[in-house]
């Protein structure tokens, strides 16, 4: 796309759009920030901003504007813009000086001076030479750390990174992760990890000041962070106590700092990925301390909540698992108990282990803990659900399969089913359906059980209720209530075009039509069109939008 076919490359009614904003001068404080950079603000129902950048020939290599607007094109605002660019261009030439070409003709003199200027005048031009002249084929982390530091130093504006120079800011990140991935994971393990744990580290601090929205920065970071799970779990050669210590050691101020920032779960992952060397020896003791000082850190302890030392401690009782010595994971469990997470556990180490009554009891007193919190409620009934079907308790457990069918779980449904006596289902259904009725979070199941137990008449109800089901549930009526389903949705219809009060509402209802007519077939389509135009003669952009529904 270029400034010069604007009106063949974008769609003709967002060119028009444009057009009308340029021509009503919309676009205001157009300037050229660098050259081909351009910024302007475009009024209109308010102000949005607008960056375009380009090539020398004109030709559009990116834009970006603050309006809503989703799409592969240009919005109406960054068209009304680069008319704007076009027309300045074409007024004020190229404002931009071929800055290669002009150096070219300097004498070597005249250059040093230049040089010598911009580096005592700009610091990032001292820091780019310094780096330059220090490359050697090697990194380390300070080379790495500066690196990084200094491409997102080059893409800030006004303290911010914004979207558009997210690739800018990340270029020194990139050439980091290049070279790692030229590192062998078994040979070059340590430096990975180290020169992982520094972009992790950068790019998290990055995001404070950055729009993320394309992920790019987040997904550095989570690329780090496997790079280092992988080298951990790789590790080349016997694991031996000094090998955790420094690498615990290693680990530690850069778990803290995401702590601290906590925008990611980089803390989470790397506590994970050196849990895995538990299981290179026994280490139990020296992980447990470890995540002991973590939680003990100020990072964790001047949180307002205590989601991310719940974790903690359920790594933790990981490890103390691992050791095998049920009476020091018993001890655990009781001092830890007002976790949520510890309980879970507990729960389901007791089912696994066949001990149900145990895990009756530790369920309800989860219940009676958590019972202002829906959500776990509900968790800790489902694992009382175990609990009765682990000791045969067929009792409880339909009344909380019904229960659970009331909420819409499918599942469980199925289970009610099976768990019923055939004689008694029958009155069973009618229960859980009359309830069903009341619950809108039950409503595609009660509609499912409807159509599975050939209930058209309820199915029917249904519909006359709520209108707009018709157009997914018309297939399963249609066979004995034609009349019914055509009347239905010609209410439906009628509603939508009631509603509507523009051109694309009327659309939206004229599609509907269309379903119509798969639905009572061509002809009953075609009377209700007619019908349609009769009822609403004066509304042109709905007869236009009718004329163009094809039933033949």
């Amino acid at each position: 796309m270029n400034l010069n076919n604007l009106k063949t490359t974008v769609p003709a009614k967002l060119y028009k759009r444009g057009l009308d904003y340029y021509n009503q001068s919309f676009v205001e404080r157009l300037t050229e920030d660098a050259p081909n950079r351009w910024h302007a603000l475009v009024s209109g129902t308010q102000e949005y901003e607008v960056s375009i950048n380009l090539r020398k020939d004109g030709t559009i290599v990116g834009s970006y504007c603050t309006c809503p607007f989703e799409s592969d094109s240009l919005c109406k605002h960054e068209v009304a813009v680069c008319l704007a660019i076009r027309e300045y261009k074409e007024v004020n030439g190229t404002t931009a000086v071929d800055v290669l070409a002009q150096l070219k003709t300097l004498k070597k003199a005249k250059l040093l001076d230049i040089l010598e200027e911009l580096v005592e005048k700009q610091p990032a031009v001292h820091h780019y030479l310094t780096e330059k002249f220090a490359e050697t084929g090697e990194m380390d982390e300070e080379k790495a750390r500066r690196m990084i530091q200094l491409s997102a130093y080059r893409a800030v504006r006004n303290g911010f990174i914004e979207w558009e120079r997210t690739d800018q800011a990340l270029e020194g990140v990139e050439e980091v992760l290049e070279f790692l991935d030229g590192l062998d994971s078994k040979d070059d393990a340590e430096q990975i990890i180290r020169l992982s744990l520094v972009v992790i580290r950068e790019c998290t601090a990055m995001l404070q000041i950055a729009d993320d929205s394309s992920g790019e920065i987040s997904s550095a970071i989570y690329e780090s962070l496997e790079k280092v799970d992988e080298a951990l779990a790789e590790w080349p050669g016997e694991v031996d106590e000094e090998t955790v210590d420094r690498m615990l050691e290693l680990l530690y101020p850069y778990i803290l700092f995401g702590l601290d920032q906590d925008m990611t779960d980089a803390p989470n992952d790397l506590v994970e990925s050196i849990l895995r060397w538990n299981e290179k020896g026994d280490f139990a003791g020296k992980f447990y301390d470890f995540i002991e000082k973590l939680i003990a850190g100020k990072e964790m302890q001047n949180k307002t909540y205590h989601y991310t030392e719940e974790r903690f401690r359920a790594y933790q009782l990981w490890v103390l698992q691992q050791q095998g010595e049920q009476e020091t994971v018993d001890a655990f469990y009781a001092k830890f108990k007002h976790y949520p997470a510890i309980r879970r556990t507990q729960i389901w180490q007791a089912l696994e282990t066949g001990e149900f009554e145990k895990a009756l009891q530790l369920c309800r007193e989860s219940e009676r803990l958590d019972a202002d919190l829906a959500g776990l409620l509900y968790e800790w009934e489902k694992l009382r659900f175990k609990a009765y079907e682990g000791m045969g308790n067929t009792a409880e457990m339909i009344d909380l399969s019904f229960q659970f069918a009331l909420e819409g779980e499918e599942e469980y449904y199925v289970k009610l089913k099976s768990l019923v006596n055939p004689e008694q289902w029958p009155n069973k259904l009618e229960a859980l359906l009359a309830e069903m009725k009341k619950r809108p979070r039950s409503r595609p199941l009660y509609l499912g059980i409807l159509i599975e137990e050939k209930r058209m008449g309820e199915l029917l109800d249904y519909c006359r209720r709520d209108i707009s089901a018709i157009e997914q549930l018309y297939p399963h009526l249609l066979a004995d209530y034609p009349h019914e389903v055509n009347e239905i949705y010609t209410a439906y219809i009628y509603r939508q075009i009631d509603r509507a009060s523009n051109r694309k509402a009327y659309w939206t209802a004229c599609q509907k039509i269309k379903s119509f007519k798969n639905a009572l077939g061509t002809q009953a389509a075609s009377r209700l069109v007619e019908e349609i135009k009769f009822m609403y003669p004066k509304r042109p952009a709905l007869l236009d939008e009718l004329g163009k529904i094809k039933l033949e």
